[in-house]
């Protein structure tokens, strides 16, 4: 028994980033709705269309970059014939998770599109790629045993919800944290420390917080 388990939307987090300017920022055409992470297209400033924000609170901001991850499982459930009993397990092969930035809802100050900025932001999305990886990885592991196909589908499904909660959750906690800890990126030595562990935690998620 094969079941489709997707989780739309699952998290997003606005990130801004602090310099102290006010502009707007013009639309630019041709730029798809969700643009995915790639290790070989870095972010650049054309994927940045959202109006400068009218919000005063925000106005000292340079630059937001607004990112998703979006997670699905299929799961399979059978029956043990040796133990007399059922079993369910997320299938590897069908899990899947994306990490995104959304263009519409990510803004720039013209004046503030520096390569300074830019790496910062990137960063960003860089760290939510680990996590993506991570929950990734921590998706497949579920796996059940019950008397009913029901008690299976019921505990199998609080598995995989709290394993996805639990690295979203980890996931926004790591991103305030690279922006409090790098003064959103203008402390440049720190910023480098945290390029360094980001890279680090790419090659091998699971030493990720």
């Amino acid at each position: 028994m094969r079941t489709a388990f997707v989780k739309q939307a699952a998290f997003v987090l606005v990130i801004f980033m602090a310099i102290g300017l006010v502009a707007t920022v013009a639309g630019i055409a041709q730029v798809p709705e969700h643009v995915p992470w790639s290790a070989d297209q870095p972010i650049s400033w054309q994927f940045f269309l959202a109006p400068y924000p009218q919000d005063g609170c925000l106005q000292a901001e340079a630059a937001a970059i607004h990112m998703t991850l979006n997670w699905s499982v299929s799961y399979v459930i059978d029956y043990d014939t040796q133990n007399g009993n059922w079993y369910g397990y997320v299938d590897s092969s069908m899990t899947k998770v994306t990490n995104t930035m959304e263009p519409s809802l990510s803004w720039a100050a013209s004046q503030g599109k520096t390569a300074d900025v830019l790496n910062h932001e990137q960063r960003h999305f860089d760290l939510n790629e680990v996590y993506a990886r991570k929950l990734g990885i921590l998706l497949e592991r579920p796996r059940v045993t019950g008397a009913t196909t029901d008690e299976v589908r019921s505990a199998l499904r609080k598995q995989i919800n709290a394993v996805a909660s639990a690295v979203l959750d980890k996931a926004s906690q790591m991103q305030s944290l690279y922006d409090n800890d790098t003064a959103h990126g203008t402390n440049a030595a720190v910023q480098a420390s945290w390029a360094a562990k980001i890279d680090a935690w790419l090659m091998n998620p699971m030493q990720a917080p």
